[in-house]
């Protein structure tokens, strides 16, 4: 048989050419990829959403699918030697670009104090990884060049195989909006994914420098792909409930290491204690570390002498949330005393019994994102693939960011104003509630227009 076949709920299926590209299911067996089946594409949206249970290494999957069909379409465009020379970097790139994520995902790499991208580069680069061993007996060049592909300001590649990979307009992208769409079941995902890669030419005249930018005939398929970004992270992503869990896992673990550092024990499970202990943890201490490993570290945690600890640990694997509160607003914006707000919103807390007050009155800045909906350069000279999607209507055109053609799009590519949210226990809503009311009125000044 020509091909491995796998199935796949979204693509339905995906296929490695094993006489071409048989040394990617060589890649695939690695224990650092397979690691990946026990990380939450989606961290805890679970808690959420109880179908969004997908693995970061079906997105993998998913990712090298999607990056095939570039190629396939490169392929048609042009004969071009740098292109088929970036063949095994970019797939392998594809494959493993998410190998350095820890438990949960994104959530979890305040916790642990790390970025996924660079893990991904160590793991890339230790000659003591499976990983490179293989992109090692590949080529000897390859670890490094797949290395550079992921590595965020490593700008060796041609700009068009790093944009391909990681732009506003990606493989990447292409994959979790769509495949998140689907396990959530929030139905957003819906875009014409083939003709975006089937419709990218390659821009400029010298082969490093060259970018991607799509032609007119893309247009709407884009746009399709720009609503169902803003509506993904405004109904999925940013999902109230599921930033609280991650808000309460976050305080629950800065607990611990505060607890740690004042001289407190902590009863960590081997793995993380090891982790911990080491001023520069080793890639094999570090891929140790999945979600199993938090979990155990977790119900351990509700036997903790504690209370706040031992609460918050009950808390997320019970799934008794904290509820979301908006911040106060002024004159129809959120006020710009909020440091006042939050000393009355601990003081509240305080007197309910939860000690300490920061854990149990937590502040989320919605506009501190990993990633966020497609709000592109505005100026024309600093536009590029890395903070702007484009579109070349002739050859001889300059390129143009795709909402300056279409206006119907300007309605979701404006930043919007800063927005706060707090999370208390559920059982305070009501008196939190009370609270803020009394505190805007408190502040409202003859003029101003409380909403």
């Amino acid at each position: 048989m020509a091909a491995k076949i796998f199935r796949d709920p979204l693509y339905n299926y995906i296929s490695v050419d094993r006489e071409r590209d048989g040394w990617l299911l060589q890649l695939l067996d690695c224990p650092e990829v397979q690691r990946l089946r026990r990380i939450h594409q989606l961290g805890v949206s679970y808690f959420t959403y109880p179908g969004a249970d997908h693995s970061r290494l079906s997105h993998s999957l998913g990712v090298l699918h999607l990056c095939q069909e570039a190629l396939r379409h490169l392929e048609t465009l042009t004969q071009d030697a740098q292109a088929d020379a970036a063949r095994h970097p970019l797939l392998a790139a594809a494959l493993v670009h998410d190998v350095g994520h820890g438990p949960f995902s994104h959530l979890f790499e305040p916790c642990l104090d790390i970025k996924h991208e660079i893990w991904s580069c160590n793991i890339i680069r230790s000659t003591e990884s499976k990983v490179h061993q293989v992109l090692q007996d590949i080529d000897s060049h390859l670890p490094e060049r797949v290395a550079a592909l992921v590595e965020k300001n490593n700008f060796t590649p041609a700009l068009w195989q790093k944009n391909l990979l990681a732009s506003q307009l990606d493989v990447d992208r292409l994959d979790y909006l769509r495949r998140d769409s689907l396990f959530t079941g929030a139905g957003y995902g819906h875009f014409d994914w083939y003709r975006i890669l089937h419709t990218f030419v390659l821009h400029g005249s010298i082969d490093k420098d060259r970018d991607l930018v799509w032609t007119d005939k893309a247009k709407y398929a884009i746009e399709e792909y720009i609503f169902a970004r803003f509506y993904m992270y405004e109904n999925v992503y940013m999902h109230k409930t599921t930033r609280g869990f991650e808000k309460l896992l976050q305080a629950m673990w800065n607990r611990a290491k505060r607890l740690r550092q004042d001289g407190t024990a902590v009863n960590l499970v081997p793995t993380i204690a090891e982790f911990w202990e080491g001023t520069t943890p080793s890639v094999r201490q570090y891929l140790a570390l999945e979600e199993y490993t938090v979990l155990s570290q977790i119900q351990a945690w509700t036997e903790h002498s504690d209370r706040a600890l031992n609460d918050l640990a009950r808390r997320f694997l019970n799934r008794q949330g904290f509820a979301a509160i908006d911040a106060p607003r002024q004159s129809g914006v959120i006020a710009d005393n909020l440091n006042d707000w939050e000393a009355e919103l601990r003081r509240l807390v305080a007197r309910q019994g939860y000690e300490p007050a920061e854990l149990y009155a937590l502040r989320d800045d919605l506009e501190t994102k990993i990633y966020e909906a497609y709000f592109p350069e505005k100026e024309e000279q600093e536009q590029g693939p890395i903070n702007a999607i484009r579109l070349r209507l002739d050859e001889s055109a300059e390129p143009k960011e795709i909402s300056s053609l279409l206006s119907r799009l300007q309605a979701v590519t404006n930043k919007p104003a800063v927005q706060v949210r707090y999370y208390v226990p559920k059982e305070l809503r009501a008196d939190v509630v009370r609270l803020r009311r009394s505190w805007e009125q408190s502040q409202y000044l003859p003029g101003d227009f409380i909403i």
